[in-house]
């Protein structure tokens, strides 16, 4: 029997709008789907279109943004290109990025927009934002695939609570699934804010409850919610490599999230390697983790809880591919196991759910 891996991948520049297009997504994710074709293998793309709207835009007004290429022309060719290949395209909204402002050779985002579950602009709120962006990834899509529609939502920084609103916006305009959760998560800092240290680590997916999306409704059936798997890791496996601890430990410009440096950009050298040494919930990430952290993951399933579930998503980030081999090294690592993995889109889970 199969056991099946949903390899997720959330397309999109640093969550304060830094970073290099070319550098930051377009040449990641080349590389991994270069490997993906060569497995045969399909991902889930989160695109977060919301950012993609403002670059355009800025591009358009005649502004280069310091590129001597194209940045627009790039990611639409891509995005276009895998979803011919057959992966699954799916929307990924940073709210952050409503009404931002290209300024002094930098963009300025507004952080009182982090979370999508309580975003609001006068009127303009969480169905306006959605709809908007839902219609956007379609014009982007259709004019390749023209039967595509948006179904799945992931919220940037697994930002959904609350998620009443969020249900009742994706039931209106016809959205099927959600990958925000991640079991064990827990966020209370200024930006995000999340408690999912409630949630199962042996279900697979749900039926979630209208009024919150973490509940399995008993009644209902209109929003699958497929978490992203997650488990405690220590801190200095998680950020294992060379650049990513100093960057903790010495402030240096880093990928880490915005939560994680505010916790310890005041403590000491000490205090610093102290928090590297305690455990934190992680999600299974396909960009960043090191074979021996996939090992554990698998480890864990295979004595655990293999009798209980099935389907596992993992999440990855372009951006934060430091190191290509380290995609290709989990794929092959999938390979060996005595345990059979088969790859899905979650679009191709969902179908097998309904």
């Amino acid at each position: 029997m199969y056991r099946h891996l949903i390899l997720t991948l959330d397309y999109e520049l640093f969550g304060d709008g830094s970073g290099d297009i070319f550098t930051h997504i377009i040449k990641p994710t080349e590389l991994i789907i270069k490997v993906c074709e060569t497995y045969d293998i399909k991902t889930t793309i989160f695109f977060e279109i919301l950012e993609y709207i403002k670059l355009k835009e800025e591009w358009l007004n005649g502004n280069t943004m310091g590129y001597t290429q194209n940045p627009i022309e790039a990611i639409e060719r891509q995005i276009q290109q895998i979803a011919i290949n057959g992966h699954d395209i799916q929307l990924h909204i940073h709210p952050q990025w409503h009404n931002a402002i290209y300024k002094n050779g930098k963009w300025q985002l507004n952080m009182n927009y982090w979370r999508l579950a309580d975003f609001h602009d006068g009127n303009y709120g969480i169905k306006e934002l959605i709809a908007y962006c839902k219609i956007e990834l379609e014009s982007l899509i259709k004019p390749v695939l023209p039967n595509y529609e948006c179904i799945g939502l992931r919220a940037g920084g697994y930002n959904i609570m609350p998620s009443k609103e969020v249900y009742s916006t994706m039931q209106e305009l016809g959205m099927k699934y959600d990958s925000s959760i991640y079991p064990g998560g827990y966020e209370t800092g200024d930006l995000s804010i999340y408690d999912y240290r409630n949630v199962s680590y042996f279900l697979d997916h749900w039926w979630a409850d209208a009024n919150d999306i973490r509940e399995i409704s008993n009644t209902e059936k209109n929003i699958l919610e497929i978490p992203i798997f997650a488990l405690p890791v220590i801190r200095w496996k998680r950020l294992l490599t060379m650049s990513k601890i100093k960057s903790l430990v010495f402030k240096k410009q880093n990928s880490i999230s915005p939560q994680t440096e505010k916790k310890i950009s005041q403590k000491s050298l000490f205090e610093k390697l102290i928090f590297l040494f305690q455990p934190e919930i992680s999600t299974w990430d396909i960009c960043s983790f090191p074979s021996f952290l996939h090992k554990s993951f698998f480890e864990y399933i295979e004595k655990n809880i293999m009798s209980r579930r099935n389907n596992f998503v993992l999440i990855g980030h372009p951006k934060n591919l430091l190191d290509p081999k380290l995609f290709e090294d989990f794929v092959k690592l999938t390979k060996k196991r005595k345990v059979d993995y088969n790859f899905l889109t979650l679009s191709e889970y969902y179908e097998s759910i309904i």
